[in-house]
């Protein structure tokens, strides 16, 4: 079974998918060279430090990192490539059990090392270029407005939201907000935002490793 949620057609292709891929794409080849772990909270600080003009950068959230680095999983998984999102782990030093799932984190980092990641430059160029063409058109909405849709849909599926540990409602809305805020700013459907940063099991642990 695909395990990638773009390319079992889950999640839809957006313009700060492509933008957010492009920037993190060298930032993960360094890591893999350095052959460093990394947090998802250094690493959004990273990519900050690197590209301070690309408002997609300045706006991301460590949070919905997952689905930014899932999306670089295409390229490296259409190419045959060792997984190099495995280099960023949880502030404990560890990936999620949904990413332990699918890949053995320790074989991909050790399988980063034996590629020269420079060879790909100009594919991974040609890709973002196939990948442009393929997203969908959104339109940014306000954070009011943000606020309001997640709001009125949280209240429809509130049942439905994972807590394991027994929270307050409160704690669980604030553990969540900023990645459903993010998403829907960015212009996507108000399910898949729940589905992406809620429901999808391998977001929710990102969000929790990393807040």
């Amino acid at each position: 079974m695909e395990e990638n949620h773009f390319l079992n057609g889950e999640r839809n292709v957006t313009p700060t998918d492509v933008k957010l891929a492009q920037c993190y794409y060298p930032l993960l080849c360094e890591i893999a060279k350095e052959q460093k772990e990394i947090t998802f909270k250094e690493f959004v600080e990273l990519a900050k430090r690197r590209y301070p003009s690309v408002e997609e950068v300045q706006n991301a959230i460590p949070v919905s990192t997952g689905r930014r680095l899932e999306f670089v999983r295409t390229y490296t998984k259409a190419n045959d490539l060792p997984d190099l999102s495995a280099w960023v782990v949880s502030q404990a030093g560890t990936n999620s059990e949904e990413y332990n799932a699918d890949f053995n984190p320790a074989e991909e980092r050790e399988a980063t090392k034996s590629v020269n990641w420079d060879e790909y430059e100009g594919d991974w160029g040609e890709y973002v270029e196939k990948l442009t063409k393929a997203t969908i058109k959104v339109k940014r909405i306000k954070e009011k407005d943000a606020l309001k849709l997640m709001g009125e849909h949280f209240l429809k599926v509130k049942d439905r939201i994972p807590n394991p540990k027994k929270l307050p409602l409160i704690e669980v809305t604030k553990h969540f907000r900023a990645g459903v805020i993010e998403g829907l700013m960015e212009g996507k459907e108000v399910e898949e935002v729940f589905n992406d940063v809620i429901f999808d099991m391998t977001e929710s642990r990102s969000a929790s490793e990393v807040a």
